[in-house]
């Protein structure tokens, strides 16, 4: 939104800050492009001087609710990130910046002198505001110190009002100065967004996505159920208030963050403009074609999208539709880095004409969409047939096409309801519109088409509603008319009906059997989508092997093994030592036992186990020795392992030595001594081998200028120590954070090393928490760790309970409730508070990182673990972070997910989640309620993950160990790549040819047939028993399921037990015929 910086709010120490190496890099880039442009320009020079000095000059006057989308506007927002009101700036070819404004403003800006970048020419210099002159003597110093008789500016229609921007005005006058539009280079330079901005623009896309979801669709769906008269100007002023308020749409914005792009735009009943200055009419709301576009502004950057919805459609509509999203299509498809901008419209055309409908050539606008961003409209970059400019990667774009006043003939309408509002169309039109990113060009990736920022549905099915229906006029004229023609006196609205029981009954709600095929038919959507993917994510996984191998990485090579050697020599033994009697030393790390006489040292590393059988009349102990010929496991440390793999095809081991003594003290000494001795060897290889992949981080850099970003009393985990909590300080520095413990121990996070980061609240959860994701590990206490957590307790996991009872009206109960809330809101607001404060001194490091924050709406039960949990996604995760220990996915690792025992007959499944990296073991969640199964699905295919279900668990230690071996894995042929096999994961994909051969429920089958055929017999000749227009070939499962839901009552259930009792008889009679004719025989 553009803010306006107030000068009594502006200072030095609070309020908002400029962002000096933006700026200057942004002005740097904006001189070179004006630049550019200057030099291209013919003789006479629009505007500078001949020699290639210029000036441009930017006046910025009151601020005006009209003045959102001024250049002048824009254009501070791009520089300054706010909106200085009657501040005049003037940029010269020189690299020199003059700002003329207030004072408060000026110390607001300070910091582009202060803060410049090293790597920075620009000269910033400030003017201050003198009222007592009118700021004539400051006009004319810019004047004096400007480039030409003829400036540069970006107000060629003279919209800037107020009592600065008017002597301004006189002062150029007076100067005899003119002035010269620049407005397309600087639009240029805007078009192409950086990191951050992207990052903006998707978040006002996703907000536009849940006004439509949200707020236009229920209520465009509640009137239409209802047939209720509602105006366009009703439902827009319904739709911009969700945008004013974003937790209408369940999302927690700050309002001041967000505002419209322009007030939304609802059409329908044949009065349709598809122009961007079009606006909603007071007529009500008809239920024919129906056209919204809404646009919404997040931190002033837009994103915008248009939908339209057809209720009771004739065929030439939906198949316009589907025409236009055709077209849609393909104009996407020549939006790539390298094309001129005329180019999409070219494309419509052609497509058109293709099709075989060049009628609606003219019914196309003249532009197809335009750069947006901080501007809505740019007029620069507009997509129409004669625009030269080229596309470049980063740009963002709104694709809006559409057919306006389509002919509607009543042939057209021949098999539409009298009741249905289309029948009184006599055209209609149809538009949609998205926002795109350009992508740079990628060789190996091979998709280089725009990104889509707003992906609100546009499929066919979801846009057509069938309210009104000829068949179910002629039968309700049939079965429910009156004498005179007239309504039988039902008072349903238009677009509803009633069931048996008198119950109103919507075509839009989920109980309609239109709505389940809608159901069903995204999940075939679903599906087909999911093989698209899963033969994407094939060709992807080849290309990142195929640059892999071009790469030339090589394995690492094992270390050799290192011969065992205690003692260079015998004269190295201690002089303690005995010949007959068991030694260890510790400094050498063996034991010596005696042979024969003589001391044998032995390395502890050889030494499997050590064992003191009961006493009798002497002590013995016995010496288990690490030996070859029979397995290794996974206790024998790992240069032992390859020293017995060398040598075992040769040499002679020692399995075990036994030592009696008749006294117990020495070999009880020793046992302790060796067990001892073992243990310290054993956590110093542990040690070693925590740290032996360890990467070494970079030094923290303390902050030693303002206040360093703090918060206290927060818990970590792990914990530090052996301790079982660790309480104290976190702290945001220069290039890392600092955990600070209350016992002085410390623990630091590079900005450089975070994978991800992300910030739980406290709402619905015992605790609010920030948590980091680690791209390597790091050491905390002695183990290393890649996932590091801060957190606060809003209540204690376990309380006690008392056993009195309480009223619910007690107010000692209600405070309680009331001071929890109140912290609740404390600790959410401090933990935010910190967080955006750690992002921005990312972003000065470097690190451009955003906090995620899970969607607990697309949360889920499962067993990641040992405990039941809840499992949310974030946009870059799948976490648990309440648990310990926590259970993070990082979505990037992810190569596929499989959904293991998925039946009719369980009420839960499992997800395996493998990684890209097979050498790890996959992921799990076991025991997920199937309610939760679609939606988990429908995430997946949003975030274009791959997945397949099957019936059973698999065995997927020996399945990733065959992977890792398959070197053509991701190939569909076999080594003679001529024998076909399924590629990548195709081989998971349940068939269900293969679930059963069926001979025996054919037999079933018979059987069943010829009891309904005596069932029916024995029925009553006035029943219908509802199964006559039934296709013979329908299912058993949908007989089970029929019989399931409706029951049977007591009638139905004794003629059952009669056919029943009557067939028993049957056969009994058959037996025992058979068994005469056999005696007779």
């Amino acid at each position: 939104m553009a803010e306006n910086v107030d000068p009594q709010a502006a200072g030095p120490v609070s309020g908002p800050v400029c962002d000096s190496p933006r700026f200057h890099k942004r002005c740097s880039d904006l001189i070179k492009q004006i630049g550019k442009y200057h030099a291209e320009a013919g003789s006479p020079k629009p505007f500078g001087e001949e020699d290639g000095s210029w000036t441009v000059a930017v006046c910025r006057g009151g601020s005006g609710d009209g003045s959102v989308y001024y250049k002048s506007t824009i254009l501070h927002l791009y520089l300054f990130g706010y909106e200085l009101p009657d501040t005049l700036l003037l940029i010269s070819s020189d690299r020199k910046v003059t700002v003329l404004t207030t004072k408060k403003k000026i110390e607001f800006l300070k910091s582009l002198q202060d803060k410049r970048p090293k790597d920075s020419d620009l000269e910033v210099s400030f003017l201050q505001k003198n009222k007592a002159d009118g700021n004539a003597s400051n006009f004319g110093q810019c004047l004096a110190g400007a480039h030409g008789d003829n400036l540069g500016h970006v107000d060629p229609k003279g919209r800037e009002e107020g009592v600065f921007a008017e002597g301004w005005t006189s002062a150029l006058k007076s100067a005899g100065k003119s002035l010269s539009d620049v407005t397309s280079p600087i639009s240029l330079v805007m078009s192409v967004k950086d990191q951050s901005e992207h990052e903006t623009m998707k978040k006002a896309a996703v907000l536009t996505n849940k006004i439509f979801k949200l707020s236009f669709i229920p209520k465009m769906e509640s009137v239409i159920d209802e047939g209720r008269k509602v105006s366009h100007e009703a439902i827009a002023d319904h739709v911009e208030e969700a945008i004013q308020d974003p937790s209408k749409v369940k999302l927690k914005v700050p309002p001041d963050d967000v505002e419209s792009c322009f007030t939304p735009i609802i059409q329908s009943g044949g009065d349709y403009s598809l122009k961007v200055s079009a606006a909603s009419s007071s007529s009500p709301l008809s239920f024919d074609v129906i056209i919204a576009s809404v646009g919404a502004r997040y931190q002033s950057y837009c994103a915008s999208m248009t939908r339209t919805y057809m209720v009771d459609p004739p065929p030439l509509v939906t198949a316009t539709y589907d025409l236009l999203v055709d077209v849609q299509n393909a104009c996407m498809d020549v939006m790539r880095p390298g094309n001129p901008l005329s180019n999409v419209r070219r494309t419509a055309v052609q497509t058109l004409k293709e099709k075989g409908r060049e009628d609606l050539v003219k019914l196309l606008p003249k532009n197809l969409g335009f750069a947006m961003g901080l501007d809505y409209r740019d007029s620069e970059l507009l997509l129409n047939d004669k625009n030269p400019i080229l596309f470049r990667a980063n740009m963002v774009f709104c694709l809006h096409l559409g057919f306006q006043n389509v002919p509607l003939t009543a042939d057209d309408l021949k098999g539409v309801s009298p009741k249905a509002d289309v029948s009184k169309l006599r055209n209609f039109s149809v538009a949609v519109a998205d926002t795109y990113r350009i992508r740079a060009i990628d060789i190996d990736s091979g998709d280089n088409g725009p990104e889509l920022f707003t992906k609100a549905t546009k499929n066919g099915t979801e846009v057509v509603y069938e309210i009104n229906t000829k068949e179910e006029d002629e039968s309700s004229d049939s079965d429910g008319g009156s004498i005179d023609g007239s309504d039988s006196g039902s008072d349903a609205p238009k677009g509803s009906e009633a069931d048996a029981d008198g119950k109103r009954k919507s075509s839009r709600l989920a109980a309609d059997k239109d709505a389940k095929a809608d159901v069903v038919e995204s999940a075939v959507q679903r599906a087909q989508r999911q093989m698209d993917l899963l033969r994407k994510k094939n060709e992807q996984r080849l290309r990142e092997i195929a640059r892999k191998n071009r790469g030339g990485e090589e394995e690492e090579e094992e270390e050799e093994a290192q011969e065992l050697e205690c003692y260079g020599k015998g004269e190295d033994m201690p002089a303690s030592v005995l010949p007959n009697q068991v030694t260890c030393d510790m400094a050498k790390e063996c034991v010596i036992v005696p042979i024969s006489g003589t001391p044998v040292p032995f390395h502890i590393s050889t030494i499997k186990s050590v064992v003191m059988p009961d006493p009798d009349r002497a002590t013995y102990l016995r010496i288990n020795f690490h030996s070859g010929g029979a397995a290794i496991g996974k206790d024998v440390p790992a240069n032992m392992a390859k020293l017995i793999e060398r040598h075992s095809p040769f040499a002679t081991f020692i399995k075990e030595l036994t030592f009696r003594s008749l006294t117990k003290a020495n070999l009880e000494h020793s046992y302790r001594q060796i067990n001892e001795l073992r243990k310290r060897a054993r956590q110093r290889e542990q040690k070693e081998a925590e740290e032996s992949n360890l990467v070494a981080q970079e030094k923290l850099r303390r902050s030693k200028e303002g206040k360093v970003p703090r918060l206290s009393d927060l818990t970590m985990r792990p914990a530090l120590g052996k301790g079982r909590k660790t309480i104290g300080t976190l702290e945001a520095h220069e290039n890392g954070l600092r955990f600070r413990s209350n016992k002085g121990d410390s623990v630091d996070i590079i900005y450089q090393n975070i994978k991800n980061a992300l910030f739980q609240p406290c709402d619905n959860e015992l605790m609010v928490l920030i948590h980091f994701n680690l791209k390597n590990p790091i050491m905390v206490g002695q183990k290393k760790h890649a996932n590091v957590q801060f957190y606060t307790e809003v209540v204690e996991a376990s309380e006690q309970v008392d056993t009195s009872r309480r009223s619910m009206y007690d107010p000692d109960e209600m405070d309680q409730e009331q001071r929890e809330r109140q912290l609740r809101k404390r600790l959410n607001e401090a933990f935010k508070d910190f967080c955006k404060k750690v992002e921005n001194t990312m972003n000065k490091a470097g690190s451009k990182k955003e906090f995620d924050i899970p969607y607990r709406d697309l949360g889920f039960h499962g067993t990641p673990n040992k405990e039941m949990c809840f499992i949310m996604p974030t946009l870059n995760c799948l976490v648990n972070l309440t648990e310990s220990p926590p259970f993070l996915v990082d979505l990037s690792m992810v190569d596929h997910v499989h959904f293991e025992r998925v039946n009719f007959t369980s009420k839960a499944f499992d997800i395996v989640i493998v990684n890209k990296d097979f050498s790890k073991q996959p992921w799990r969640v076991d025991m997920i309620p199937n309610t939760d199964k679609d939606n988990l699905q429908n995430w997946l295919t949003d975030m274009d993950i791959p997945y397949t279900e099957g019936p059973m668990a698999l065995n997927w230690k020996q399945i990733m160990a065959e992977v890792v071996q398959d070197d053509r894995f991701y190939l569909d042929t076999e080594e003679d790549e001529v024998t076909p096999k399924p590629a990548g994961w195709g081989f998971l994909i349940m068939d269900d040819e293969e679930e059963g051969d069926g001979d025996e429920d054919d037999d079933e089958e018979s059987d069943y047939s010829q009891e309904s055929e005596e069932s029916e017999e024995m029925s009553e000749e006035g029943s219908d028993s509802g199964f006559d227009d039934e296709s013979e070939s329908e299912s058993d499962y949908d007989g089970d399921e029929d019989l399931e839901e409706e029951g049977m009552d007591w009638d139905e259930m004794e003629k059952e037990a009669m056919v029943s009792d009557k067939k028993r008889a049957r056969e009994a009679a058959e037996q025992e015929r058979k068994e005469r004719g056999n005696a007779k025989k």
